[in-house]
C-alpha cells in the first residue's frame, strides 16, 4: 500500500562541535569515506537564539542519495530517493546497517558518545478515493458537528507511546511516533507536474529525551538500529491493516 518512500533518516545525537569544516577535518571525512564516493560541501545551520547560522559539514553522493550532516549536537543520515517513487531506498533493515556502518567509521575517528538515537521514515500511500480518504478520517477521529456535516480535505493525526527497550547492558525508553496525515502537493519528473492527493505515513522512533547523559557507545547504536526496523516494520503493517479501507 505505500506507494513512494520519501525519505530515510537515521539520527544519533552527539556532541558535534569541533566536528567543523576545517581542512584537516574535511581531509580526515573524506579518507574515512572514500570508498563510499562521499564529497565533502557546508551547510548552514541556524540555532536559537543565535541569530548568526553555523557553518557545518555535510558529505553527500554524487546523485544526492546519501546525505551525512555533522550539526552541533546531532549526526543525520539520509537516503533520499533517486526516481520518483525512492525504490532505491530498500528495505528499512538494510538502510540501518549502512547508517550503522557510517556511524562505526565517525565514532571511531572522533571518539563521541550518544545521548539520543533516532530512526525516521516518510512515505505517501497509493491513491485512494474520496470515499476513502473520508472513511479513514471517520476512523481515525470523532469529529465535532461542523466536520462531520463537512469533512476536512486535510487533516492530521499523531500518536505518541513510551515502551522500554534494551540496548546491549543498558536499560532505556523509546518514544514511538506515528504520523498520519492527508497531504496535497504535486510531484514533478520530465513529463510534469502531477497534482496528488494522498495519506502520508512518518514514523519516528527515538531514544527519550529525559536523559541527557552522553551513554550510548557503539555497541548500544548498533542494538537500537538492530531493533527499530522491526519496531517500525510492525507497527506500519498495523497502520496499513487499519487505514485499509
Amino acid at each position: 500500500m505505500i506507494d513512494f518512500q520519501v525519505k530515510y533518516q537515521a539520527t544519533i545525537f552527539v556532541n558535534a562541535e569541533d566536528i567543523t569544516p576545517s581542512p584537516d577535518i574535511m581531509s580526515s571525512l573524506i579518507d574515512i569515506f572514500r570508498d563510499k564516493g562521499l564529497i565533502p560541501s557546508t551547510f548552514q545551520e541556524l540555532r536559537v537564539p543565535s541569530p548568526i547560522p553555523k557553518l557545518r559539514i555535510r558529505l553527500s553522493t554524487s546523485n544526492n542519495e546519501w546525505n551525512i550532516s555533522f550539526a552541533t549536537n546531532r549526526i543525520n543520515i539520509d537516503k533520499n530517493p533517486t526516481d520518483l517513487k525512492g525504490s532505491n531506498l530498500g528495505e528499512l533493515s538494510n538502510f540501518c546497517l549502512n547508517a550503522t556502518d557510517f556511524f562505526e567509521r565517525i565514532l571511531n575517528s572522533f571518539n563521541k558518545r550518544a545521548n539520543r538515537l533516532g530512526l525516521n521514515t516518510n512515505s505517501l500511500l497509493e491513491e485512494m478515493s474520496e470515499a476513502q480518504l473520508s472513511r479513514t478520517y471517520a476512523k481515525l477521529f470523532i469529529p465535532p458537528q461542523f466536520y462531520e456535516e463537512n469533512p476536512p480535505f486535510e487533516w492530521n493525526w499523531r500518536s505518541v507511546a513510551r515502551i522500554p527497550i534494551e540496548l546491549a547492558d543498558l536499560s532505556d525508553t523509546l518514544y514511538v511516533i506515528t504520523t498520519i496525515n492527508r497531504a496535497r502537493g504535486e510531484f514533478g519528473d520530465p513529463s510534469g507536474i502531477t497534482k496528488f492527493d494522498r495519506l502520508q505515513l512518518l514514523f519516528d522512533i527515538n531514544t527519550t529525551d529525559q536523559n541527557i547523559d552522553y551513554r550510548f557507545n557503539l555497541s548500544h547504536i548498533k542494538s537500537y538500529f538492530q531493533q527499530a526496523p522491526e519496531l517500525h516494520n510492525s507497527l506500519c503493517e498495523q497502520m496499513l491493516e487499519y487505514v485499509n479501507v
